[in-house]
């Protein structure tokens, strides 16, 4: 396969503090990547070194097979859209999403066709003589990203692009920057800390712990089979509960404070080990259950409710097991939620075919 772009290797240190560490990454032709993490996990500096504002250390990054890591910023063919969008002032939207193709000798009347073209894509054709001040958050995040696209540019990097945004207004511009994109089958690196935007854009996730990666591949795999506590405890929420895993027979056997049940060891990871461990549930995954519920494909753990929270589309229910162990459902607005007082005990229960077993 041919990509887009390849990290072999890559290590950046600041001064004796390391950065980034044997980072290894690809990214294919039209694809959409998030690079997530929390801050100071590297993903930004990553995202430097790739734009060529940073050199790495050691290690090797090609551009379409062609090794740029010592190449200057402006000889990568590489587009970028800025947190703060960087517009300038003094320009009209048009000259500003002209201006790339300036910089690159493209003679003024196609440079201005090109770019009021790319304004009609982006749904700001109607404001090509307006400055940036004139424009609301969404309108210049639109700006910047065509001024990053009116060049075709091989890859284009976005910086926490919708992070000045109001919330309803970034979740309208994360399906309008994928329509942009997909429609101009634009490569496209993001970098952002917000788990739920990570999940809507991406075709792929790398998440980055203290300067490695923790887990590449698509939301799904990362959301359904995290490879680590640290993934499920990143990318949304999740309840860990403490059990020992034993093996024998084909069948692996899961016991907790109160719960025992058994399932096929090829549901355990091969990097598990018998022995204590977590089992990773998700808030959907388990259910508040009446007695007569419990049944032979479905554990069930006892729990004291400490808080219930209305949501609107449901009832956010923090609970504390017997262990100790905290764990969260969301219940659904009924009459039966009504009983949700603090202090009462509840069962919650998930099924045995459910969940996911992780070294603890």
């Amino acid at each position: 396969m041919t990509y887009a772009l390849q990290l072999e290797a890559i290590w950046k240190s600041f001064g004796s503090h390391v950065v980034l560490k044997d980072v290894s990454l690809d990214l294919r032709k039209g694809e959409f990547m998030t690079m997530l993490g929390p801050s100071g996990s590297g993903k930004s500096t990553t995202l430097n070194i790739i734009a060529g504002f940073y050199y790495p250390d050691r290690g090797n990054l090609y551009l379409h097979g062609k090794e740029i890591a010592h190449v200057a910023p402006n000889r990568r063919n590489i587009g970028m859209v800025f947190q703060d969008y960087a517009l300038f002032p003094h320009m009209t939207i048009l000259d500003n999403v002209a201006f790339p193709l300036e910089a690159r000798g493209i003679a003024r009347r196609a440079r201005r066709d090109k770019a009021a073209e790319m304004l009609g894509v982006v749904g700001l054709a109607e404001y090509v003589d307006r400055s940036p001040w004139q424009l609301s958050g969404g309108q210049r995040q639109r700006v910047a990203l065509a001024r990053a696209l009116v060049f075709n540019p091989d890859i284009v990097l976005l910086d926490e692009p919708l992070g000045a945004l109001d919330k309803k207004l970034r979740t309208e511009m994360q399906i309008e920057i994928l329509r942009i994109t997909r429609q101009l089958g634009a490569t496209v690196i993001s970098v952002t800390h917000d788990q739920e935007e990570a999940l809507i854009m991406s075709d792929r996730i790398a998440l980055f712990r203290k300067g490695e990666l923790a887990q590449v591949g698509l939301p799904r795999e990362l959301y359904a089979e995290p490879n680590s506590v640290f993934t499920a405890d990143f990318l949304g929420e999740s309840n860990f509960l403490n059990a020992t895993l034993s093996r024998g027979g084909g069948q692996a056997v899961l016991q907790g404070d109160g719960w025992r049940y058994a399932v096929p060891s090829d549901r355990i990871g091969p990097n598990v080990a018998d022995g204590p461990v977590k089992v990773m549930l998700r808030p959907e995954q388990m259910t508040r259950l009446a007695g007569a519920d419990a049944a032979a494909d479905r554990a069930f753990v006892r729990a004291v409710i400490r808080d219930a929270v209305y949501l609107g589309s449901g009832i956010r229910v923090f609970a504390v097991t017997r262990d100790g162990t905290e764990v969260q459902i969301t219940h659904p607005v009924d009459a039966d939620a009504r009983s949700l007082e603090r202090g009462c005990e509840i069962l919650l229960g998930w099924k045995s075919t459910v969940g996911t077993v992780l070294q603890g």
